[in-house]
């Protein structure tokens, strides 16, 4: 629907329907949206992300990385684009990005 962010009314559905909030690494409009976690918006985040702050990816629930981005934040791992815009729409890649910790780097799901 033009006008009309899908990620937005998919989440808007589900938050009316009773489902509870959304979880770590989904769509978000403002902290509000995700349970007990930050809402973070703009730039390489499209549509939002909830996502806890972190320290370490022990800090993260499974399958995610702690990215030393907004001060710790956890994003999906993946290893490629095509998984990210599946769950994410097409503003969405598989990129590098570096860890909170240890100064690696681990290949996860952000915003072109």
């Amino acid at each position: 629907m033009p006008g009309i962010n899908l990620s937005h009314a998919i989440l808007g559905v589900l938050l009316i329907a009773g489902c509870g909030k959304a979880e770590t690494g989904d769509a978000c409009a403002t902290a509000d949206d995700c349970d007990d976690e930050r809402c973070i918006t703009g730039g390489s985040f499209p549509g939002g992300t909830c996502t806890p702050a972190c320290a370490t990816n022990a800090d993260c629930p499974q399958g995610f990385s702690c990215i030393s981005r907004s001060s710790g934040m956890c994003l999906r791992d993946c290893t490629a684009t095509q998984a990210c815009q599946d769950e994410r729409g097409a503003a969405w890649q598989c990129r590098l990005e570096s860890l909170q910790e240890g100064g690696g780097n681990q290949m996860v799901c952000i915003g072109a």
